[in-house]
């Protein structure tokens, strides 16, 4: 009798939870980011001239009927512009599925929308003011009356969401296929905008948000694939976004009002008051994905026999606070350091040997940077790392002990020929 009821007791037992690391394909992914800007700028103007360098430039007086010297004019300002661009995105995700309970869940979501283009915004500024005159050329500037200039460009140069917890909600709807299941979460996520303003670095305040996730996911044979929709809009207000960040003497032409015909050149000084936005996030992402380790010093890198070096974690716990990441069977002499990153795409820098930590960001520990053993090996300890202190990534950012896939690499010199990479490991780092 109890042989009899081991197959239906078989069939009842719960399905285990499989995991999936995910590569987002580049090719047939997309993001597109559309934002509303409105910036008020705290300010002034004055003419841009001087008498001992410039004494043809451009003076500015207050008042209907002007006078002498080169008086500073306040202004309010407001930037509105629109912003509206599209990248390709590449990164990864890992996602864990219990199809028994119908339940999934991601982890370790990191997308570069921009996946290495960047987004151009067209900015113009309106100028309102009190009336003042100007001076070669000569011009009246009734205030009340707005004057609208192009200031220049604003060039988004990285766009980036990173997944800042556990998700939550995630649900599984069996498909149409045997093997495809319909999911469904949401994901808190950071997404960090870096912009250069004229030449000058801005890190434009990181928005904190939940983002729902829909997509279809297919088991195959050798792992999954997964297409999702990462959605959010966010609006926001903030006063003194970027505190220390100030516009001075920024060259800027006006046209002339009374009379018509000719630019004013002026010397605009300014820092930003506040600022007021709307912006959508729309990610469309295609990924492969293969079984997930779940353990420590999983070797993923090893097919290139010009991949020198074995490495080695001595952990993947965080508990006794120290994890080394050790290099061994290396080039004895040669300068060193490790790479740390989420993706596993393959590349060839210096032509030799693999670098195969690509399709997402890389952080270097440069500052743990020395020399290989005598006997070829080398170690840092990266909870106490001089590059990411405080068990952070370097580059990347965030901490080390979020229970991702972390992948390392060496990178090292090869005396006088082009620079290598160690073999790669992975870990599950908590």
């Amino acid at each position: 009798m109890l042989l009899r009821l081991l197959p239906c007791l078989t069939l009842t037992l719960p399905a285990a939870a499989q995991d999936f690391d995910f590569v987002i394909d580049q090719v047939l992914s997309s993001s597109s980011v559309y934002a509303d800007l409105e910036t008020d700028l705290a300010g002034s103007v004055i003419g841009d001239y001087d008498a001992a360098t410039n004494p043809g430039g451009t003076r500015t007086v207050n008042g209907l009927f002007g006078g002498s010297g080169n008086e500073v004019v306040t202004m309010n300002t407001t930037i509105d512009n629109l912003a509206n661009f599209s990248g390709a995105s590449s990164g990864v995700f890992s996602m864990s599925l219990d199809q028994g309970a119908l339940t999934m869940s991601l982890s370790g979501t990191n997308v570069d929308l921009l996946g290495g283009l960047s987004g151009t915004v067209s900015v113009d500024v309106t100028l309102l003011f009190n009336t003042f005159r100007t001076y070669n050329p000569d011009s009246l500037y009734v205030g009340g009356i707005p004057v609208t200039i192009p200031l220049g460009n604003i060039n988004v140069t990285e766009a980036t969401v990173v997944q800042t917890g556990a998700s939550m909600g995630g649900t599984l709807v069996p498909g149409s296929g045997a093997n495809d299941y319909d999911f469904a979460a949401v994901v808190p996520v950071l997404m960090t905008l870096t912009a250069d303003f004229n030449g000058t670095a801005i890190a434009i305040p990181p928005l904190d948000v939940m983002m729902p996730v829909t997509g279809l996911v297919t088991l195959t044979g050798t792992g999954a694939t997964a297409s999702a929709g990462f959605q959010f809009s966010n609006q926001m207000a903030t006063n003194d976004p970027f505190p220390g960040f100030a516009l001075t003497d920024v060259p800027i032409s006006i046209p002339t009002i009374l009379p018509p015909g000719f630019m004013a050149n002026l010397l605009l000084s300014a820092t930003v008051a506040a600022i007021d936005w709307d912006m959508q996030v729309d990610l469309s992402l295609v990924a492969d994905g293969t079984p997930g380790a779940g353990d420590c010093n999983t070797v993923f890198c090893d097919t290139d026999p010009n991949n020198i070096g074995d490495v080695s974690l001595s952990t993947c716990d965080c508990s006794g606070g120290s994890i080394t990441l050790d290099l061994s069977t290396s080039f004895a002499g040669q300068f060193t350091y490790p790479l740390v990153g989420l993706g596993t795409t393959a590349v060839s820098p210096t032509g030799v040997s693999e670098l195969c930590l690509a399709g997402s960001s890389i952080g270097r520990y440069t500052k743990d940077a020395g020399a290989i053993s005598s006997v070829g090996t080398f170690s840092i300890d990266l909870l106490n790392a001089a590059s990411a202190p405080g068990g952070g990534v370097p580059t990347i950012g965030g901490a080390l002990c979020n229970g991702n896939t972390w992948r390392f690499q060496y990178w090292h010199r090869d005396g006088m020929n082009p620079s290598r990479y160690s073999k790669g490991i992975s870990g599950v780092i908590n």
